[in-house]
């Protein structure tokens, strides 16, 4: 009886104790944000009088092409206060396999309000299926070191 007595009273001091703990532990909870600003500014347009300038979501069109390699010029202005590099790509996986794109740039910063020419090559196997295609691409523009 004593034992159990005992129990009860040390299983209530834990609890007691567990509580009061709880109740001094204290969290503060917040959100954070920020923006960032880019500093690496470009803008791209499809013709060397710079009239044409390919806009956020808009289609770089290739018009109808076949296979072999078939080239774009674009021109690249850094609109930015600093040299900037700049990086094209694309989603690999919405064109079939055997069909790259690449271009010439040469990893040579672009100074603020230099306009850079450069070609995109699109490259299609020789045995193409006809049909409508459509992929996502970008270029990326950062502060050179």
């Amino acid at each position: 009886m004593k034992k159990r007595i005992l129990f009860g009273v040390l299983g209530t001091t834990i609890l007691v104790l567990g509580l009061v703990g709880a109740v001094v532990y204290y969290n503060l909870g917040f959100r954070q944000r920020a923006d960032v600003l880019p500093v690496a500014i470009i803008t791209v347009y499809t013709n060397e009088g710079l009239s044409d300038e390919l806009t956020q979501g808009e289609y770089l069109d290739w018009g109808p092409i076949s296979s072999g390699t078939n080239l774009m010029e674009l021109w690249i202005n850094n609109t930015g206060s600093v040299d900037a590099l700049i990086r094209f790509d694309y989603d690999h996986q919405q064109l079939p396999g055997d069909w790259t794109e690449t271009w010439d740039y040469n990893d040579v910063p672009i100074a603020p309000n230099e306009v850079r020419k450069v070609t995109i090559n699109f490259t299609l196997a020789q045995d193409i299926g006809a049909g409508h295609y459509e992929w996502n691409s970008w270029i990326n523009a950062w502060a050179a070191p």
